[in-house]
């Protein structure tokens, strides 16, 4: 008697058999590396700022000057002088001295505090201050955001927009980044027919060749799909032999009949260093998965029907993803209070797709169908998880909600 594996075994196996898988590296200049993953730890190579700036338009000056200033009594400096930004000033502040200072301004020499323009009065080429300075105040020191020298960023870090923001900070126009992980996307089953061709007697469209290619186009992959393969093992054997040359991660999208999961069981063990890690999975749907290792590249036999496919991709091949780029779980998830309740019986983890209801409150309105319609998936927010030692969840719970 086959031994399915459960989702946390499966998980594990990833981890074990796939963490170490190494990707090559490219340069890109940093407007094209947004989301893109960084190869090496960045160290900066000046000090951000590079000088003492003020951060407020008002008057720089040395701040104990002002420590007895009050609205009776304020403080009274003469005006030496005007910095604008983007220009080193050509004086120093000596005591009883001020000058005015714009947002970003280069700090004169012995000033140690720029007061607010609110705080002031200018009249006659006289400042009035009347309140008290601290040390440092509205002044970012040099080297105070970085420091020259320090990790900026890390490897493996995604780069969002901030940091591509520190990027150009400290002045760098290119970035080594990993190269996106290739997938092969190859359709099984005699049934299976493009849609390039008239509908006719029981065949059906290609759907998961695209929803497989549209997904993998969310993660940190470049797709391409192998067409369709009929139920043939020769034929499968053959195009699965031509993803993994071009790819580092094949999957196979298999029809609704035991024969096309035998051959593309066959069609794995038949090739060279191939080790089948998972042959079913305890959970629902999705119990024919199959996953193994080729060399060091990964090949998963997905369900055939859309749902299952699709929702194996998401919560497995999506996890290999996350592994292979050292990321923390990328999933997106939000509680929400079950509409209803939802009963199981299958023995096995089983996963239930949810619609979510905004308002004062977030439900979770379970959807129902076979794991064949499409249409399911069109109607559903995200999915839930119900233990294999529960017999369902009630109306009211709250629930954790993975979103697609």
């Amino acid at each position: 008697m086959k031994v399915l594996k459960t989702y946390f075994e499966v998980f594990e196996m990833l981890k074990d058999e796939f963490c170490g898988f190494s990707l090559e590296s490219e340069k890109v200049s940093i407007q094209e590396a947004v989301f893109r993953i960084v190869a090496q730890d960045i160290v900066s190579g000046i000090d951000v700022p590079h000088f003492d700036k003020s951060t407020v338009d008002g008057y720089a000056l040395m701040c104990e000057e002002t420590f007895e200033a009050n609205d009776e009594n304020p403080s009274i400096f003469e005006i030496v002088g005007e910095v604008k930004t983007g220009e080193v000033p050509n004086f120093q502040i000596q005591k009883g001295q001020a000058a005015k200072i714009f947002t970003g301004g280069y700090v004169p020499q012995n000033a140690n505090s720029i007061v607010m323009l609110e705080n002031t009065i200018e009249e006659d080429g006289k400042l009035y201050v009347f309140k008290p300075a601290k040390p440092g105040e509205n002044i970012l020191k040099k080297g105070e955001d970085i420091k020259k020298g320090s990790i900026v960023i890390k490897k493996y870090q995604k780069l969002e927009p901030a940091q591509i923001g520190v990027l150009a900070a400290i002045g760098k126009k290119e970035v080594e980044v990993f190269k996106k992980i290739r997938v092969g996307i190859i359709s099984t089953g005699d049934e299976i027919i493009s849609q390039d061709e008239k509908l006719y007697s029981a065949k059906i469209y290609d759907v998961n060749s695209f929803t497989l290619y549209t997904s993998c186009c969310k993660e940190y992959v470049l797709p391409k799909m192998y067409g369709i393969v009929k139920d043939d093992f020769e034929d499968l054997k053959n195009s699965l032999l031509r993803a993994l040359e071009e790819n580092d991660v094949v999957l196979i999208s298999g029809g609704s009949s035991v024969g096309t999961y035998d051959n593309t069981l066959k069609a794995i063990e038949s090739l060279k260093d191939s080790k089948v890690l998972v042959d079913g999975v305890s959970i629902k749907p999705g119990k024919p998965t199959i996953i193994a290792k080729v060399g060091r590249k990964a090949v998963f036999g997905l369900p055939g029907h859309p749902v299952s496919c699709l929702f194996i991709f998401n919560f497995f091949v999506k996890k290999l993803i996350d592994i292979i780029l050292h990321q923390q779980d990328t999933s997106r998830k939000v509680l929400a209070k079950m509409k209803t309740s939802v009963a199981t019986s299958s023995g096995r983890t089983e996963f239930v797709f949810v619609k979510l209801h905004f308002g004062d409150e977030v439900l979770a309105e379970p959807l129902y169908g076979k794991s064949g319609s499409i249409n399911l998936l069109n109607n559903a927010t995200g999915y839930i998880r119900v233990d294999a030692t529960k017999t369902g969840i009630r109306a009211g719970d709250i629930v954790e909600v993975v979103l697609i």
